[in-house]
């Protein structure tokens, strides 16, 4: 097995066969679903049957979505995780891709490339504000399985962004992250990163101080932060009128 692809899931029987649906049937050779389920009492888990039959069920009680990541993980047996969402997708070509990009570069730990919201494609941040480079899209990224074992996985501590915590320790650690230029994965809106954009922003500062980013630094992005998130609320205003 050379892939595993992680979906966690409650109650996404609404979305979760278009994520399915994705990976492509049968799944490529090498590769292997996991749905991570929290149980589900809407049928999530007998859609993603019918999409991939193949796919492996894994039905147990979590402490949120992080908690859930790593119990999906910990069931993997590919050299590279990759996590979707429940309502998101893989774009057409996307999988071919990324398995060519990993067989290609067998230094890479993480793989990465874009998302594409609302029809846009979106590439991760540069320069300072790439946070050391570690600031990367996880729904479009590729974790080499042993990276997420030396690391421990995700730091359940980080409710919103331990995808943050957990990229930028890989970072300290000295993983080999390696990007390609093309869209990965349909990424959908309304998630707990984009709806709490306060809650996301201070826990974000929080991440930084405690990864070794100055104060300034980590004050500055939470000021920014809250400033695009007012903005944003100008601009919604505006349009309702």
């Amino acid at each position: 097995m050379f892939l595993s692809i992680v979906t966690v899931t409650k109650n996404a029987a609404g979305t979760v066969a278009h994520a399915a649906e994705s990976l492509g049937r049968p799944l490529p050779d090498g590769v292997e679903y996991i749905l991570k389920d929290a149980g589900s009492s809407d049928g999530t888990c007998e859609v993603v049957r019918k999409v991939q039959p193949d796919a492996v069920v894994v039905q147990s009680p979590d402490r949120g979505i992080y908690d859930a990541m790593n119990q999906g993980w910990a069931r993997t047996r590919g050299e590279y995780v990759m996590f979707l969402n429940a309502d998101d997708r893989y774009l057409p070509g996307a999988m071919e891709e990324m398995l060519r990009e990993l067989r290609a570069n067998p230094d890479a730990d993480i793989l990465h490339g874009c998302i594409r919201v609302n029809g846009r494609k979106y590439s991760p941040a540069q320069g300072v504000s790439s946070f050391r480079g570690a600031r990367i899209f996880h729904p479009a990224s590729a974790v080499r399985r042993s990276l997420l074992e030396r690391l421990g996985g995700f730091d359940i501590q980080w409710p919103i962004c331990a995808d943050l915590d957990f990229f930028l320790r890989a970072k300290e650690s000295g993983a080999m992250f390696r990007f390609v230029d093309r869209e990965i994965t349909d990424f959908a809106l309304g998630g707990v990163s984009t709806v709490r954009r306060k809650d996301t922003a201070s826990e974000v500062r929080r991440i930084l101080l405690a990864r070794g980013f100055g104060h300034v630094f980590a004050d500055g992005y939470y000021a920014a932060a809250r400033l695009r998130a007012c903005a944003a609320c100008v601009v919604r205003m505006i349009r309702g009128f």
